[in-house]
């Protein structure tokens, strides 16, 4: 006997018998929904944070080479090691200092950067004629353009008058706003030579790289020989608390999903074991015209696994054309708000896998337990006709 007109059997008793089970045509619907969910929600929640990543990488750069302090030994051969690969960067002067304008004072961090490299998108088309300020730190201390302010360095004291903290005078030039708070709230750019002449020291502390950087450029700046040692930093080790945040949000969220995702493992389980309750002697009648009762069990087993995995195909497919229609025609939904006024999308490998996994995964160990139940009642189908007789 050929297995497809088994499993159509099934199919069709599922769907248009006169006692068709509509709890585990539910349970059918709820694991469509959960892989459909499960894409859309991974989907959308990706495209969020790889977003707020692009945009810190975009300030702060993909690595950092950090020196232990500031030095200009054997800077020029680094720097040419990177212009040689293409590798954009510039370098800085980077300290902490204190902002004052009239009575408002603000913390601040100030990059003095090299204007003779190349600068990075964020700072091309901004006036470094005096300095570039974060919007909500502009605020904080109450100044517009070209008003003037005070810039300084606690740690750094001149003893000419008794211990009094160094400091210097500059405007606002321009306004930065890069759509991350801990950046447009904190942070300042202003040019090297005034931040040299502030701390009266020579020489950068850091150079920011951005885009990838190939192993083997890594490794041969880290052979070179300077006089002062540097180390070489990721965007994710500056960054550790932020990603250790975004990976737990993905696991709370794949947790929770898992969890509502047993209230359908329950229908299945329901589902099943009242399925197979009601095709009992529909599957003697398949042993009396020749098939093996063996065969009969592991065809059931089957025939739940095939459904399992087409619906949850099906939920996937559906869950990526929706986030494919709402990436490529999706409208400005949120309020002004938000930065991300449409719905990001972006899925990897990984998460397309996941989403047909977690709820096919499910589906599986539950189908398990009511196929378990199921072959236990039926070790004998002569048992069973004997007692119809």
């Amino acid at each position: 006997m050929k297995v497809w007109p088994f499993f159509r059997y099934f199919f069709s008793y599922i769907l248009h018998a006169k006692t068709r089970q509509r709890l585990l045509f539910i349970a059918v619907v709820g694991l469509f929904i959960s892989a459909f969910s499960l894409m859309v929600i991974q989907g959308i929640m990706g495209g969020l944070q790889s977003g707020l990543i692009a945009r810190s990488k975009g300030v702060h750069g993909s690595h950092v080479i950090r020196f232990s302090s500031p030095t200009s030994e054997n800077i020029s051969e680094i720097k040419e090691v990177l212009r040689k690969e293409g590798i954009p960067f510039y370098s800085e002067l980077e300290i902490e200092v204190m902002l004052k304008a009239r009575n408002f004072v603000a913390p601040a961090k100030v990059h003095g950067i090299d204007l003779t490299d190349e600068r990075p998108e964020f700072l091309k088309e901004k006036d470094f004629r005096g300095m570039v300020m974060g919007s909500d730190l502009a605020s904080k201390i109450k100044i517009q353009f070209l008003d003037e302010f005070q810039i300084i360095a606690p740690g750094i004291t001149d003893s000419l008058m008794g211990e009094i903290p160094r400091f210097i005078t500059d405007e606002l030039s321009d306004f930065l706003y890069s759509e991350l708070p801990e950046v447009d709230e904190f942070e300042t750019w202003a040019r090297l030579e005034l931040i040299q002449n502030l701390i009266r020291q020579r020489g950068i502390n850091q150079i920011r790289l951005y885009g990838e950087v190939p192993r083997s450029v890594k490794e041969k700046i880290l052979k070179i020989q300077t006089e002062i040692p540097f180390q070489w930093v990721t965007w994710e080790e500056m960054n550790g608390a932020l990603v250790w945040s975004l990976n737990l949000e993905t696991k709370v969220m794949l947790f929770l999903f898992i969890s509502m995702s047993l209230l359908v493992a329950i229908a299945i389980t329901s589902g099943l074991l009242i399925f197979y309750s009601k095709i009992r002697r529909d599957l003697m009648s398949f042993w009396i015209l020749g098939m093996g009762q063996k065969k009969i069990i592991q065809l059931c087993f089957k025939f739940t696994l095939i459904l399992s995995a087409a619906t949850c195909i099906s939920g996937g497919i559906f869950g990526y054309v929706t986030l494919k229609i709402l990436e490529n025609y999706g409208h400005e939904i949120m309020p002004d708000i938000f930065v991300e006024r449409q719905l990001p999308v972006q899925l990897n490998i990984s998460s397309i896998v996941l989403s047909l996994l977690i709820p096919f995964g499910i589906s599986l160990v539950f189908s398990w337990f009511s196929f378990a139940h199921f072959r236990k009642e039926n070790q004998s189908f002569v048992s069973i006709v004997r007692s119809l007789s």
